[in-house]
């Protein structure tokens, strides 16, 4: 059981807030970079992948929907902590949550091949 500073623990909120808000943006100019390839191209095999890397950022978009879902929910109990109990707040601490970390760590390692592998097939199509 791992605990941080209650202002540390917000700030490990925010970060990650920003973090996964990075890659929804992200995700639109992939779709983007997408579109202008499909627009160029009409071969099966571009059609197959485009449609792969569609999926992949759909199902990417709705992952960082539901992490960002959780890491609201997380920062609530920690603002209620802070409401409940205002005295002292930067000397406390309060249990980190980390498996959401585990998911954003997680999130970011997947994203990150996707894009590369976006990349790559971008570089060859357009």
């Amino acid at each position: 059981m791992e605990q941080m500073y209650i202002t540390d623990l917000h700030l490990q909120h925010t970060e990650w807030k920003n973090t996964l808000l990075f890659y929804v943006d992200d995700i639109k100019t992939l779709d983007h970079r997408l579109q202008e390839v499909l627009s160029k191209n009409n071969d099966k095999e571009v059609l197959a992948m485009a449609e792969h890397f569609q999926n992949q950022l759909i199902l990417q978009k709705n992952r960082a929907a539901e992490i960002l879902h959780s890491i609201k929910e997380s920062l609530n109990l920690v603002e209620a902590e802070v409401n409940n109990h205002p005295v002292a707040t930067d000397h406390r601490k309060m249990e980190l949550n980390s498996k959401l970390r585990d998911e954003v760590a997680d999130y970011v390692t997947h994203f990150s091949e996707l894009r590369h592998e976006a990349i790559r097939f971008f570089s060859k199509w357009m």
